[in-house]
């Protein structure tokens, strides 16, 4: 045994000597049998996820002519991988890094040069640090199939405080992880306290982590009682909760402590898609919609186990600008806050066709009882043009406009008067058809007690869909007009067809 011992060290040591022609330390200089890479102020990498990885070895053949050896550059496919792909296969790299970072742990990145005449190959081998590139910008939803969707990532001044050049990261998810999101996403909701992106399709519910786009979890991986099948409305926020709608019940929870969204709140109104969030910090009254089945309004004052998180319905009542207690026959096309807090809806009556903006305050309090949101104005918007064709609908927290989108066109409607007057503000280049419409406003906006950029309520974000997606930045002047400085529109190209954007801090 003691023999078999001896000589098996002795063999290993063999082999270790024999393999030293593969060198795969990072000393300062490497010194090789044909090459010598000099390694000095070369010891590491560090490359931003999604740019180029520039790399010149300072490579000495001895007298050797470089076309007497072949090169080639890989990296593992993770920190702990033994499994490498394959970056470039010339002297110099100079290659697009999409591999996620890694808060632990460092990549190899591998050099190999090959000596065509005997195969003899000379390594040398680097740590690699990937870094996460992708800041504050625009998240957007796309989709080249109509069964699938990918995120992509926009970086710009005017939707990234402090940043002064321009970055598209195309397909970030998927180069991540390695698959696209099954279905396509019809909503986005950023959560800056979790750090995390949900995103919606017609039969799933999906998690993002912003830190790297990792995959976080879909479906029954994202409530605490799981119930196999989804069909999600809308995902949102307000202040310290996420909201989530299916099937008329909403869920509020904090998934920034709690991870996973709780149970539904068990109330006696059906919640559609289309409802007003209070989203300032302690708002009066933090929900309000309108329940087509019952035909009147609804109020929720909080979503937090400490105050009154009940769902109640507005009283009837007359003698005020429209009965919200007793409106009966009426369709949900749009819900939103504006000017003050105010709860903005837009209706359209079942029978007539007629469309009409619904205007509630925000609700007030005496004491400890929180008193419903009162009718304050109501607008006829019927005759606004080709309002039947409306597809989006934006509501303005600093001027009393709303914007509508059609196919191709967005309008205004002035409602800072007792009468709305109506106003074609955009037309699309010939052949884009409008696929999403938003106002702009940051992440975590309003949701901390910071000072926010001049950007927020301030521009649209707008995207179209013809030969290939687009994004566009529609910057708004003459507060109370609606108008857009058509001179200064920004758009970003290149796309598949987008479904969805939401902004992420």
């Amino acid at each position: 045994m003691k023999d078999f011992i001896v000589i098996f060290l002795f063999i290993s040591g063999l082999a270790g000597i024999s393999s030293c022609r593969d060198d795969l330390s990072s000393l300062d200089l490497n010194k090789i049998d044909g090459a010598v890479v000099d390694t000095t102020e070369m010891s590491s990498f560090s490359v931003y996820q999604f740019e180029h990885l520039v790399v010149k070895p300072k490579l000495s053949l001895e007298g050797r002519q470089e076309a007497d050896f072949s090169y080639e550059w890989k990296m593992n496919l993770s920190p702990s991988s033994t499994v490498y792909e394959v970056l470039g296969r010339e002297k110099n790299l100079d290659a697009e890094i999409r591999f996620r970072p890694y808060t632990t742990g460092d990549y190899q990145l591998v050099y190999t040069v090959t000596d065509k005449n005997n195969g003899l190959n000379y390594i040398t081998v680097w740590p690699l640090t990937v870094k996460n590139s992708i800041g504050e910008g625009l998240v957007v939803a796309e989709t080249t199939d109509g069964q699938q969707s990918d995120l992509s990532h926009i970086m710009s001044p005017r939707v990234t405080p402090d940043y002064t050049s321009e970055s598209i990261k195309r397909h970030v998810y998927s180069a991540v992880n390695g698959r696209l999101i099954p279905g396509v996403v019809k909503q986005l909701s950023y959560d800056y306290e979790a750090s995390a992106l949900f995103g919606i399709t017609d039969n799933s519910i999906v998690r993002v982590n912003t830190l790297d786009y990792t995959a976080a979890g879909t479906n029954d991986d994202l409530f605490h009682a799981g119930r196999g099948t989804y069909s999600p409305v809308a995902i949102d926020r307000i202040n310290q909760s996420n909201i989530y709608i299916e099937n008329g019940r909403l869920t509020a929870t904090y998934i920034a402590t709690t991870k996973k969204f709780g149970i539904a709140y068990d109330y006696a109104f059906s919640v559609p898609k289309q409802i007003a969030l209070s989203k300032v910090p302690s708002p009066v009254v933090a929900i309000n919609f309108y329940d087509e089945g019952k035909g009147y309004f609804v109020y929720q004052p909080s979503v937090y186990s400490f105050g009154d998180n009940k769902m109640h319905a507005i009283p009837a009542a007359t003698g005020k600008a429209f009965n919200a207690g007793n409106l009966p026959g009426k369709q949900n096309l749009a819900a939103g806050t504006g000017v003050d807090g105010e709860f903005l809806h837009v209706l359209k009556d079942k029978a007539t066709a007629n469309v009409s903006l619904y205007v509630l305050d925000k609700g007030s309090s005496t004491g400890s009882t929180t008193l419903p949101p009162e009718p304050k104005s109501v607008f006829d918007l019927t005759n606004a043009p080709d309002i039947a064709n409306a597809t989006r609908f934006v509501f303005m927290e600093n001027q009393r406009v709303l914007y509508y989108a059609t196919r191709n066109k967005i309008y205004a409607v002035l409602y800072g008067t007792s009468v709305a007057t109506f106003a074609e503000r955009y037309t699309a280049p010939a052949g884009e058809e409008i696929t999403t419409l938003q106002v702009y406003q940051q992440g975590d906006y309003p949701f901390r007690d910071k000072v926010y950029s001049a950007s927020n309520n301030t521009q649209l974000i707008m995207s179209t869909y013809s030969t290939e997606g687009k994004v566009y930045i529609l910057p708004l002047i003459n507060v109370g007009l609606g108008n857009i400085d058509q001179a200064n529109i920004k758009y970003f190209g290149g796309f598949g067809r987008i479904t969805a954007i939401i902004p992420q801090k």
